[in-house]
């Protein structure tokens, strides 16, 4: 029986010694978080705090100029190891929305480029020219040079990385309001090349941004133009819908662009040039009282052939993309072109 005593007595010895050690390592590991949080021994307002600072003068002479122990340290790694796991998700979410917000900032200061134009030519609209004569920056024999030039593809034509297009006066009306600046007319999101195109060592295209056909003097009825729409030259003109609900740039589809120029959609269910989808699932607008915009997709262009980018030559997507009947994206679009009347698809 004594024997048993003994061995029992002896087990609730080594237990009290576990407890007991278990609570000393506990009050370190506190005063370690206390010590990196609050190295002076201040003590908190706050009736929640639960931690106490040291005041023995052993343990206050010892903290000044003192290093770190192994507890103390492990603490630092667990505060750092919590705080990146917070930061990396939120990061991975902030890319995106930075792109989106770039994308925005660009539109605007594009269409303040192209208000500035109007404002200095007697009211006028800077050109919009549709067609093969952007090809190579040569103009339109009739109405000459547009907005900006070029014309995209995914082959190794030097039209699609030209910034010359775009920024130098020769070729694009509206340069000289951009002081050079080529960014402007990217969105950062596009970074879309072809196979071809990555093997040549380019790593994105020269433009994002392509403008309503029907604003400003051109050559928009010789394409696919609707009658609904209206074809206006001055600021003036900008009667239906109003400036502040008609937009002017459009971020384009990769695999719809090529010239400038942007067609609206026809026929109630055709798109002719097709919007960019890569943010979330919407697209960036420019609209004529300088305000920019990313306009949500909620109908035909949420299709997996809107959603992707093929970035193949001959892959193309202008002009063979459909809605139903009442598309709200159709319905969206032509309510933010100019018309001739009220009426939208």
């Amino acid at each position: 029986m004594d024997s048993i005593s003994n061995c029992f007595g002896a087990s609730r010895a080594r237990e009290s010694n576990s407890v007991e050690a278990v609570q000393v390592r506990s009050a370190d590991f506190q005063s370690a978080v206390l010590r990196i949080f609050n190295p002076h021994g201040v003590k908190s307002s706050s009736s929640a705090s639960r931690l106490q600072t040291c005041e023995t003068a052993e343990c206050n002479s010892a903290l000044p100029g003192a290093g770190f122990t192994v507890i103390e340290l492990l603490a630092i790694i667990a505060v750092l190891a919590m705080a990146a796991m917070m930061l990396v998700p939120a990061a991975a979410r902030t890319g995106p929305n930075v792109r989106g917000v770039q994308c925005l900032s660009n539109a605007r200061r594009l269409m303040t480029a192209w208000q500035m134009y109007a404002h200095d030519n007697q009211d006028k609209l800077v050109a919009v020219i549709h067609g093969g004569s952007n090809m190579g920056g040569s103009g339109d024999p009739t109405y000459g040079k547009g907005w900006a030039e070029g014309w995209l593809d995914w082959t190794s034509s030097s039209d699609n990385t030209n910034a010359s297009f775009l920024v130098n006066p020769r070729y694009a009306d509206i340069a000289p309001y951009v002081n050079g600046a080529a960014d402007l007319f990217k969105c950062p999101a596009n970074k879309y090349v072809s196979a071809l195109q990555k093997a040549l060592g380019w790593s994105q295209r020269a433009r994002s941004y392509s403008a309503q056909v029907g604003m400003g003097i051109g050559n928009a009825e010789l394409g696919p133009w609707d009658a609904i729409y209206k074809h206006v030259t001055k600021t003036a003109d900008l009667l239906i819908p109003s400036p502040r609900d008609t937009t002017f740039l459009v971020e384009e589809h990769p695999d719809s662009m090529n010239d400038p120029a942007w067609f609206p959609p026809q026929n109630r269910t055709l798109w002719v040039s097709v919007p960019g989808t890569y943010h979330n699932g919407g697209c960036t607008f420019g609209f004529a009282d300088g305000h920019s915009e990313l306009h949500p997709w909620r109908g035909s262009l949420m299709s997996a052939r809107a959603q992707q980018v093929h970035a193949i030559d001959g892959d193309y997507i202008n002009g063979s993309l459909y809605g139903s009947a009442g598309d709200p994206d159709i319905h969206w679009m032509s309510l933010h072109t100019q018309r001739v009347s009220t009426n939208s698809y």
